[in-house]
C-alpha cells in the first residue's frame, strides 16, 4: 500500500473527527434564555417631593469636580480615601478651565504699581486649618497675605462655608477656625449654607465673634434681614473714591442643605433681585451724600452646579450685575463659593472668580485704575515653598494638641465586640463595622430629613480603622475610623440609580492567587473580589450576588427596606428612593457618576455615628460577627439546597424559606473550600440569574449554562489510533525505498 492512500485516510479520519469536536463545542457554548418569571407583585411609582431637586438646560464645562473625603493624617491633609495614594479614591475628574490664571509665589513682596489694589479671597474652606497635600493651610495663607500688604493695598475676602468640615474645626462649631480667621485679618465674609450646620445660635455667635463683617443680603426672619447685607471698605480714608462697596449673598439652597432645626423660621430670598435691591439702596444714599463709589464686590456663596436653578447661579448674579445701569462704567468682581469649581469669567464690566475649595487655592483679583487686569488663583504647588506664619502657626498647634487630648474623651465605657475595619475587609465584603456605621446613616435618616431614609450606604474607602472590643470606645476612635469630616447627605434616587450604585459596588475583578493564578476563594465557596474603595457598605438593602458571573450579571436581585411598612421590598426600577450617605458619594465621589445632584445634609458623620453608639451601646453584641452576610449577600446563583427546583436566592428573594438554604460557608466540591463556580446542585443545568429589568429582587432569567467543553471523544480517539497507524506504515514505506 502507498504512502499517499495512507496519510489521505488518516487525514480523512482526523477531519471527521475534529469537526465532530468542533460542533459539540459549539452546541455545549450555546446558552438557552427562558421568559423571565416575574414573582413580586407591582408597585406604586413615586415621584421626587424634593423642591430643590431642579436641574437646569446645560452644565458648567469648566467645573473641578474634587473629592471630599479628605484624610487626616498627622500635620498632612490628603485629599484621599486610599492609604497608598495621597490623592482621591478614584481620581477626580478635572475639567479643562483655560480662563484661570495661575499665579506664582515668590519669597519676595511682590511689586505693584502705585494704585494697585490686590483682592486676595477663599472660598468653601471647610476646616481645612492645616496645611498638607493640596492644601495650602492658614499659616501659609497668612505668610502670603502679608507678604502682599507689604506690596500695597490689599483685600482678604472669603465667601463662606469656613469653619465646618474637618473634625479638628468641627470639634469646637468653628470657633478656632474663626479665631485664626481674625488674627489673619479677614476684611469680609459671606454667609455659606454650611455656617448654619452648627445652629442657628452658632451661625450668629459668628457675627459676634468675628472682627470682620459677616455678610448676607437675602437671608431674612420675620421680614428683617439676619446679617448685615453689605459694608464699605476704605483701605485709603484719605484718598476719596477708592472704597469698596462688598455685599454678601446666600444660596437660597440653604433651605434644603442643611438640618431643618438650624434655620427655623429663617427664609433665602432671591440672589439678584436681593443684591440689586442693595446696590439701589447704596446708590441713592451715596448720591444724597454727594459720594461715589467705584468699585464693587459681591461676595457669593452660589455657585455654579448644574443642579442649581439657573437664577441662583453666581454666574447668573454676575451676568444680571453687567445690566445694572446703576454699574455702568464701574469696576465689579464677584467672588463666589459653594459649587467648590475652580473658574474665572468676564461678563461686560463684570469679573467671576472662584478658587474652588478646601484652600488648595487662593483667589487673586489685580485692579488698578478702577480696572481689572488679572483674575486668577494661587494654587498649592506654588506655595510648596512658601514658609508658614510663625504665630499662625503657634496657634494651629495649640488648637492641635487641645484637640488631641479631647479625643480621648470616652463615647462609651465599653465596646464588647470588635468592629473590624481593616482594609482588606471593608472594602471586599460586608463587615460589622461597615454595618454599624451605616446603620447610624439610616437611623439618622427616619428624622433628620424631610423624608424618611430608604436605604443609606457608605463606601468601605472611607472607613479607616478597627475598633478594638472590651475597651472603651473614645472620640478619638471615631475620628480614626471616618477621619474625612464627610457629612451625612441625603438624595432622591430612582430605583434604576441604586441599581446602577450596586453595579459600581460590585464590580471589580476577582482576586487571584500569585502563584497558582487561580481565584481566592471566600464565603460560600465563591471568589473574593480585589479590595475596592468604591465597595458600599449599607442598611435598609439586601443585594444578593455570585461573584462567579460577569460584572454586569452579578447582581442576582436587589430589595431595600420601606420605613413606612418596616419590610423589604423587590426593588422597583421606576420608584423613588431616599439616600442617605455622605457627602462625597453624594456628589458623585469614587464613580458614582450616577448618584449627584440636589441633596439635603446633614451633622458631620463622626458626630452621627457617635451619637447612634451611645444611644445603642446595648445593642452592641447584635453586631459581633465580624463578616455576616445579611446584606451584601454573596451566594452561588445555581445552588438549590433542598433540591425543590427553586434556586436558593431566588427562595430568599420570594420571602420564602429556602428549608437548607444557608447564607454561611457551606463545604465545597474539593473540601479545601476551593470551587470552580457556575454550580448546579440540582442537577438540572439551569442557574438563575436576574433580568435586571423592572423588579430587581424578583425570579428572574434562568439561564442554561455552557457544559464543560468534551476532553475526548470515540472519533478523536480513533484518529489518534489511524494516525499512529499511518506514522508506521510511511516510516516502513520511506525505510524501504532508502534500502533500494
Amino acid at each position: 500500500m502507498g504512502k499517499k492512500p495512507i496519510l489521505l485516510f488518516s487525514s480523512l479520519i482526523l477531519t471527521a473527527a475534529l469537526s465532530n469536536q468542533l460542533v459539540a463545542q459549539a452546541v455545549s457554548d450555546a446558552a438557552v434564555t427562558e421568559p423571565t418569571v416575574e414573582a413580586v407583585a407591582e408597585g406604586p411609582v413615586e415621584t421626587s417631593t424634593s423642591s430643590s431637586a431642579i436641574s437646569t438646560d446645560s452644565t458648567d464645562s469648566t467645573k473641578t469636580v474634587t473629592s471630599s473625603q479628605t484624610e487626616t493624617v498627622p500635620l498632612t491633609t490628603v485629599a484621599s480615601s486610599k492609604d497608598e495614594t495621597p490623592v482621591a479614591e478614584s481620581a477626580p475628574v478635572v475639567e479643562t478651565i483655560p480662563a484661570v490664571e495661575t499665579v506664582p509665589v515668590t519669597e519676595a513682596a511682590p511689586a505693584m504699581t502705585s494704585g494697585a489694589v490686590t483682592i486676595l479671597h477663599t472660598n468653601d474652606i471647610h476646616g481645612r486649618i492645616e496645611e498638607g497635600k493640596g492644601v495650602i493651610g492658614m499659616a501659609k495663607l497668612a505668610t502670603i497675605v502679608n507678604r502682599y500688604r507689604a506690596g500695597g493695598t490689599t483685600l482678604l475676602l472669603d465667601s463662606g462655608d469656613a469653619f465646618q468640615g474637618m473634625p479638628i474645626s468641627n470639634s469646637t462649631k468653628g470657633a478656632d477656625m474663626a479665631e485664626i480667621m481674625n488674627q489673619i485679618g479677614y476684611d469680609a465674609m459671606a454667609v455659606g449654607n454650611h455656617e448654619f450646620d452648627f445652629s442657628l445660635e452658632q451661625a450668629l455667635k459668628y457675627k459676634e465673634t468675628l472682627k470682620f463683617p459677616l455678610l448676607s443680603a437675602n437671608t431674612y426672619v420675620n421680614g428683617a434681614r439676619l446679617f448685615q447685607a453689605s459694608t464699605i471698605i476704605d483701605k485709603n480714608p484719605a484718598v476719596q473714591g477708592d472704597e469698596f462697596v462688598v455685599i454678601g449673598v446666600t444660596t437660597p439652597e440653604t433651605a434644603a442643605k442643611t438640618h431643618p432645626n438650624n434655620i427655623k423660621g429663617v427664609t433665602f430670598e432671591d440672589p439678584i433681585s436681593e443684591v440689586n435691591k442693595v446696590i439701589d439702596e447704596i446708590e441713592s444714599k451715596a448720591k444724597a451724600e454727594g459720594k461715589t463709589y467705584n468699585k464693587y464686590v459681591v461676595l457669593g456663596h452660589l455657585g455654579v452646579d448644574a443642579t442649581t436653578p439657573t437664577t441662583w447661579q453666581g454666574t447668573a448674579l454676575a451676568q444680571a450685575l453687567s445690566t445694572n445701569a446703576a454699574l455702568k462704567d464701574k469696576t465689579v468682581v464677584v467672588l463666589d463659593g459653594h459649587s467648590h469649581t475652580a473658574l474665572t469669567a468676564t461678563y461686560g464690566n463684570v469679573t467671576y472668580n472662584q478658587t474652588g475649595s478646601y484652600l488648595n487655592n487662593i483667589g487673586k483679583v489685580t485692579l488698578e485704575s478702577d480696572k481689572v487686569l488679572k483674575a486668577g488663583l494661587i494654587t498649592a504647588a506654588e506655595t510648596a515653598n512658601t514658609v508658614a506664619d510663625p504665630t499662625i502657626a503657634a496657634k494651629i498647634a495649640a488648637i492641635k494638641a487641645k484637640y488631641e487630648a479631647e479625643n480621648a474623651t470616652v463615647v462609651i465605657d465599653n465596646n464588647p465586640v470588635e468592629l473590624n475595619g481593616e482594609r482588606s475587609n471593608v472594602r471586599v465584603q460586608e463587615t460589622n463595622l461597615g454595618n454599624i456605621v451605616a446603620d447610624a446613616l439610616l437611623d439618622y435618616g427616619q428624622t433628620g430629613f424631610a423624608n424618611k431614609t430608604n436605604l443609606a450606604v457608605t463606601n468601605g474607602g472611607g472607613l479607616r480603622a478597627t475598633i478594638a472590643k472590651d475597651k472603651p470606645v473614645t472620640k478619638g476612635d471615631i475620628i480614626a475610623v471616618l477621619p474625612f469630616g464627610n457629612i451625612i447627605s441625603q438624595i432622591t434616587v430612582t430605583g434604576q440609580q441604586i441599581q446602577d450604585m450596586f453595579k459600581t459596588s460590585l464590580s471589580a475583578v476577582q482576586q487571584k492567587d500569585a502563584t497558582t493564578g487561580q481565584p481566592i476563594i471566600g464565603r460560600q465557596g465563591l471568589p473574593l473580589l480585589e479590595a475596592n474603595g468604591a465597595f458600599l457598605q449599607i442598611a435598609g438593602a439586601k443585594v444578593y450576588y455570585d461573584t462567579n458571573l460577569e460584572p454586569e450579571k452579578r447582581i442576582l436581585g436587589i430589595q431595600i427596606f420601606n420605613p413606612e411598612t418596616g419590610a423589604y421590598e423587590a426593588l422597583d426600577l421606576a420608584k423613588t428612593y431616599y439616600l442617605a450617605t455622605n457627602d462625597f458619594l453624594a456628589a458623585g465621589g469614587d464613580g458614582y457618576t450616577m448618584l449627584g445632584g440636589a441633596r439635603e445634609e446633614g451633622p458631620s458623620m463622626d458626630v452621627v455615628f457617635a451619637d447612634y453608639l451611645k444611644e445603642n451601646s446595648a445593642a452592641l453584641s447584635n453586631y459581633s460577627e465580624i463578616n455576616p452576610n445579611s446584606r451584601s449577600i454573596v451566594i452561588d446563583s445555581t445552588k438549590d439546597t433542598d433540591g425543590d427546583g427553586v434556586l436558593d436566592f431566588q427562595e430568599l428573594l420570594n420571602g420564602t424559606d429556602p428549608e437548607k438554604a444557608e447564607l454561611q460557608a457551606q463545604p465545597t466540591p474539593d473540601g479545601q473550600g476551593n470551587n470552580s463556580g457556575g454550580e448546579n446542585q440540582d442537577q438540572d443545568g439551569v442557574v438563575g440569574v436576574s433580568d435586571m429589568g423592572g423588579k430587581v429582587g424578583s425570579v428572574g432569567q434562568r439561564k442554561v449554562l455552557p457544559k464543560t467543553a468534551v476532553s475526548s471523544s470515540p472519533m478523536t480517539f480513533l484518529a489518534g489510533i489511524f494516525m499512529m497507524f499511518a506514522t508506521l506504515i510511511v516510516g516502513f514505506s520511506k525505510k524501504t525505498s532508502e534500502e533500494d
